[in-house]
């Protein structure tokens, strides 16, 4: 607890599995269709700012605005 953090944010496998992982993505899941469900549309707000690296190509940031579908609580 006391070592400084290495940004990995991983959920390991196997026997270093997290405890944790499996409520984190039930967490995720509930929050991905709770928000999909009041977007109507989402739209860039900025240009995608990408990870350099040689292997894999991946976003490190991608800036978006979401329009309220209407229903639900608002944004």
């Amino acid at each position: 607890m006391t070592r400084p953090g290495t940004g990995h944010l991983a959920f390991g496998s196997g026997v270093h599995v997290c405890a944790g992982a499996a409520i984190a993505r039930l967490e995720a899941e509930t929050l991905l269709k709770a928000l999909a469900s009041r977007i109507r549309t989402l739209t860039p707000a900025g240009p995608p700012v990408h990870r350099p690296h040689n292997v894999l190509r991946a976003m490190a940031h991608l800036p978006l605005r979401a329009t309220p579908s209407g229903t639900g609580p608002s944004l």
